[in-house]
């Protein structure tokens, strides 16, 4: 039973991507959302921009855990010119993770994590910067922060596998809004469904991912990556400039 539970839990993971996140400005605080203080003070805080999983209260929890003295406001935003697609690889709990491509004429919604230079470091170790993605800032028209708040140039974690692309085109995550979307959207679960089917090597879909999970599988995952390269958009923007990776 325990077993069983296990599996379940790991599998409610990987299908959950990118999480649920209020749909207000919140501050991470002890593990939890609470409503974010009319007169806080972002001066000293760089903005980096949370295109999936780091948006919602449950991820930032995994990364942070409930320390009361880590505070993260989170605000919500649009991007202009972009869309949040799949990357090219799966995520160590097996997802297809998220990160930003350009889409002319597309506005996607996007949540702002405010960090410190610590939690900034902390981040950069959980995204894997220099194997899995690069860290850089985005022009200050890229994003709308929100809320009358000034532009400034955010920071943003690109994969470096690229998009995958059906048909040389990326496919956007249907559980991220956007207004004016041009790339076909597919759900977290319909995106699994569809590479198991094309790349699964046990009849149960459910077996498939589970046989992909943590670090004892991960030549598995870089496998199932080589081959998804075949299948990849590179993100290549003027308006995004690499600090590390």
């Amino acid at each position: 039973m325990l077993d069983q539970k296990l599996k379940a839990g790991k599998l409610s993971r990987a299908y959950s991507y990118p999480y649920q996140a209020p749909a207000h400005d919140y501050l991470f605080r002890d593990g939890r959302a609470n409503r974010l203080p009319a007169n806080i003070d972002l001066a000293e805080r760089q903005p980096v921009i949370a295109v999936g999983s780091n948006r919602a209260p449950e991820q930032l929890h995994r990364k942070f855990g409930d320390n009361p003295v880590c505070d993260i406001p989170v605000t919500w935003g649009w991007m202009h010119g972009y869309d949040v697609v799949y990357c090219a690889h799966l995520a160590g709990y097996g997802s297809v993770p998220a990160t930003p491509h350009d889409s002319p004429g597309t506005e996607v919604r996007v949540a702002v994590t405010w960090l410190t230079e610590e939690q900034l470091e902390r981040m950069h170790e959980t995204e894997n910067v220099g194997a899995s993605y690069v860290y850089g800032t985005f022009e200050q028209d890229a994003v709308e922060l929100g809320d009358g708040r000034p532009a400034v140039r955010a920071g943003c974690y690109i994969t470096k596998r690229g998009a995958l692309a059906l048909d040389g085109v990326p496919v956007a995550l249907a559980e991220i809004e956007a207004r004016g979307r041009r790339f076909k959207s597919l759900l977290q679960a319909e995106k699994l469904a569809l590479l198991h089917n094309m790349f699964g090597d046990h009849p149960d879909e459910a077996a498939w991912v589970l046989s992909l999970l943590g670090e004892e599988n991960a030549l598995r995952r870089a496998d199932l990556t080589e081959r998804l390269s075949e299948t990849t958009v590179l993100f290549e923007d003027p308006r995004f400039r690499v600090i590390l990776g």
